[in-house]
């Protein structure tokens, strides 16, 4: 097989992608946010019309939802036997396996999401604005706060798209079991490193038996430009993700030996 980046294998693996897991799971969501938006529409209409509140929904908390949903199910051929030879001997190289399931989940997902949003924001607006004469919320889903947290969104899901690789079944809470090992490890780093760099908490330590929170002050400011907390966040916000995209490549690609 050409080991060259192929863009008709990478169109044939994304309609086989799209028709086996993209439409299906936007289907349901679909169904989801059109009975919710139903039910607002019968309350509202119930409501007394001297009442102008109308009751909001954070449709913000459903789409990340239903974005882990899909992210940790992003290698679900690899559940069953069948379906993992199948996929691991798919006539197409690891990297365009992988890019078309990246693709699906971080750019296509959030794109259909803000049409989808679109869509039933203005029938509501229509519906409940229009028809039934109340003020509907004002929104901008691409404000600058949603874009930030778009962007810690992608960073934690990068997380579960290496555990949807490594984990054949139950990638989402083994994930968050490694996380919390992780954060302890990372946390005991810190600890050690400060305790060895720092007087102040070895002093702290040594005197009241734990760290003395009103004299804490400058102990704080040291360790916020400490290089290890520095190093942690700039890894988060720039590297983080690339790093567990990466090594999503080469867990397919060790499953595939």
């Amino acid at each position: 097989m050409n080991q060259a980046f192929n863009l008709k294998r990478i169109g044939w693996l994304s309609k086989k992608e799209f028709y086996e897991s993209f439409l299906p799971h936007f289907k349901i969501l679909t169904i989801v946010v059109s009975a919710i938006i139903l039910f607002r529409c019968v309350v509202e209409y119930f409501e007394s019309s001297n009442n102008q509140t109308v009751h909001n929904f954070n449709y913000e908390g459903l789409f990340i939802i239903f974005g882990f949903i899909y992210t940790v199910s992003s290698f679900r051929e690899l559940k069953l036997l069948p379906t993992r030879t199948d996929f691991l001997t798919l006539p197409a190289t690891t990297a365009e396996k992988v890019i078309t399931k990246w693709f699906f989940g971080n750019i296509l997902y959030w794109l259909g999401i803000i049409l989808l949003f679109t869509f039933f924001f203005f029938v509501q607006k229509i519906v409940i604005g229009g028809f039934m004469g109340k003020p509907i919320e004002t929104y901008q889903f691409l404000s600058k706060g949603n874009l930030v947290g778009l962007h810690y969104i992608i960073v934690v899901f990068s997380v579960y798209f290496f555990g949807a690789a490594t984990f054949n079944t139950g990638a989402w809470y083994k994930v968050i079991l490694w996380g919390i090992v992780l954060s302890l490890l990372y946390i005991a780093l810190v600890f050690v490193f400060a305790y060895a760099l720092f007087p102040e908490m070895r002093s702290m330590l040594h005197e009241h038996g734990n760290v003395n929170v009103q004299n804490s002050a400058p102990l704080d400011v040291l360790l916020e430009d400490f290089w290890v907390f520095k190093f942690a966040k700039f890894f988060i916000l720039y590297l983080a993700a690339p790093f567990f995209w990466f090594m999503t490549y080469l867990k397919i690609k060790e499953k595939e030996v």
